[in-house]
């Protein structure tokens, strides 16, 4: 996928937000989506791309009768497709990059035409990336240590070397506890800027975890009435 203009099949989701450099997984049961499965599985691996969207909250149509959708998403390989007989299919997908929906086409299942949003070159060296990622590092720790495996997040991986800061980030973004429609909002921001909101999350929770501790412990103190 490359340049302006580009066409893709869209899959809306209610309460998910897909991140570039994330892997996802799909369980396509609406009959709707048959002949898009079917599709993609005609294509060479190269060709399998959908966009990921994420749906706007409540009854509200567009002026073709189908969910509104917000216009920015994640462009996303298909690494996996897995077809059943019924129909029904799982997907696994790799997201590659951000882009913003121009405007949606007619054609068996949604499509639109795309805009890719390329991230800013960052330069992982740079003392500020590096201030940040160690502080969010040790912020994740300070959290696992309060909540266990509830962040589903491999916090010695995301401190390696080996994981980019955009990796980091976007794995991080995709597991916080907020919603969907402000991790959207991580996702319209440059990589940058994204950082720094996601670091502001997790110090808010720090501080919050904080201030409950003693009363938190006070709970669970049997000696106590």
């Amino acid at each position: 996928m490359a340049g302006d203009g580009t066409r893709l099949p869209l899959v809306p989701l209610t309460d998910i937000v897909h991140f570039p450099r994330t892997e996802l997984k799909l369980h396509v049961l609406d009959p709707s989506y048959h002949q898009l499965v079917h599709d993609l599985a005609e294509l060479d691996e190269e060709a399998r791309w959908i966009g990921v969207v994420l749906m706007k909250p409540g009854p509200r149509l567009d002026r073709e009768g189908r969910p509104e959708i917000f216009p920015a998403g994640t462009a996303a390989r298909v690494m996996d497709l897995e077809t059943a007989p019924d129909g029904h299919a799982d997907i696994l997908v790799y997201g590659e990059l951000r882009f913003e929906l121009d405007h949606e086409i007619a054609g068996p299942y949604r499509q639109g035409v795309v805009r890719p949003l390329e991230e800013p070159w960052l330069n992982e060296r740079d003392a500020g990336i590096v201030a940040v990622r160690q502080t969010i590092v040790r912020l994740l720790r300070a959290l696992s240590e309060e909540v266990g495996d509830k962040l589903q997040l491999d916090v010695d991986d995301l401190a390696s070397g080996d994981c980019a800061f955009e990796e980091m980030i976007n794995r991080i973004a995709t597991r916080m506890d907020v919603p969907a429609v402000r991790k959207l909002q991580l996702l319209t921001e440059p990589l940058p800027e994204r950082g720094l909101s996601v670091l502001s999350i997790l110090r808010s929770r720090k501080q919050v975890f904080d201030l409950l501790r003693p009363f938190r412990h006070r709970g669970t103190d049997p000696g106590r009435n």
